[in-house]
């Protein structure tokens, strides 16, 4: 006759052994890190493209350029924090394209022809691009010898006449961070000439 203490051991062992088993062939299943996270080569190239280094120099110039040429171009200031080096703006701006909008209407205007009036419901006219908000955040980051790191995105949400996301992205054009960066340049220039 086996012992009761006995007994519930060998019980535990036995519910036991197969979690055990399974456990520890499921944790040796993982042996590397996933690929997702590791930074892709269109992510460096979209760092270096909206990324600058700005050398002996005060991050609040800096900072105090960036409102001033946001200002300038349009932007409304919606949130400051010069502690944290961060300042995000936006601003709404028109996507109509003018042929667009001229091929939706006379294809809309057809069609209701064609159907003897049944199908007006200007279905491609009401899907053109209509407004576009704009949205940009810049963050500055000082470094130990004096200089000052800053990364600029720019995202926009396109609505359609109806009101409705059509689309969301951020800007990747090149063209467009370097014209934003030698505005910034020259206004980090004349902050620091105190002009």
């Amino acid at each position: 006759m086996c012992r009761p203490g006995l007994q519930i051991a060998l019980s535990r062992v036995f519910v036991l052994l197969p979690l055990l088993m399974t456990s520890g062939g499921l944790s040796s299943c993982v042996t590397k890190q996933p690929e997702y996270f590791d930074p892709s080569q269109s992510s460096v190239a979209a760092r270096k493209m909206q990324a600058r280094v700005y050398s002996s120099v005060d991050e609040a110039d800096v900072m105090s350029a960036a409102a001033a040429v946001l200002q300038d171009m349009g932007y409304s200031i919606d949130a400051v924090e010069f502690q944290l080096g961060v300042i995000s703006a936006s601003k709404r701006a028109d996507a109509t394209s003018r042929w667009e909008a001229f091929g939706s209407l006379t294809f809309d205007s057809m069609k209701c022809v064609f159907t003897f009036l049944i199908g007006c419901d200007g279905e491609r006219y009401g899907a053109i691009d209509d407004v576009q908000d704009v949205r940009l955040t810049m963050v500055s980051m000082p470094r130990s010898n004096g200089d000052v790191a800053v990364r600029i995105t720019i995202q926009r949400r396109i609505f359609d006449k109806r009101g409705r996301l059509s689309e969301q992205s951020t800007i990747a054009d090149a063209d467009v961070y370097e014209s934003l960066f030698a505005r910034l340049s020259k206004a980090v220039f004349l902050e620091q000439q105190g002009i």
